[in-house]
């Protein structure tokens, strides 16, 4: 998408270059500058932060100032427009029910994952309270006590 200059961006909210500048300096409005040390601005930005006006045949003068009258709304509203915008709009409402069946799925999935970790959380804290009924066999344990050990000497002559 192409970013706005400056200018631009006043012609199409109707306000000063100043007024601008002075968004971006307090951070409300986010640029960044080019080389030459102008701003540039994402449309979508502007729109974020300002009400904007596009510029049409009634909106600008012969000397290039906008001018913005009170219009109404002369887009269709009943989905009878163009063919192309009514496919893609299907298209994309098609998309959004696909997004809201994959969040559901991986939401459920999120919900079992967090019952398995429970189940076995609960499970290990079980075991660590269980009294052992049996103490395990260590080494010391298995070796006979009644076997004298005798000294090397007495290995070595046999």
């Amino acid at each position: 998408m192409a970013m706005l200059t400056l200018g631009q961006a006043a012609r199409l909210t109707g306000l000063g270059k100043t007024t601008i500048t002075r968004a971006i300096k307090a951070g409300k409005l986010s640029a960044s500058r080019r080389d030459g040390g102008s701003y540039e601005i994402d449309p979508a930005e502007l729109s974020r932060v300002y009400d904007v006006r596009p510029q049409t045949l009634e909106t600008v003068t012969e000397d290039r100032r906008v001018v913005h009258h009170a219009t109404t709304d002369t887009r269709p509203r009943d989905g009878a427009g163009d063919p192309e915008v009514t496919a893609r709009l299907a298209a994309l409402e098609v998309e959004i029910q696909g997004l809201k069946a994959l969040l559901e799925e991986v939401r459920s999935s999120r919900d079992e994952l967090r019952q398995d970790r429970d189940s076995w959380k609960g499970q290990a804290e079980r075991l660590v309270l269980m009294k052992p009924t049996e103490t395990p066999a260590t080494p010391a344990t298995l070796m006979p006590v009644s076997v004298e050990r005798r000294s090397w000497w007495r290995r070595l002559a046999g």
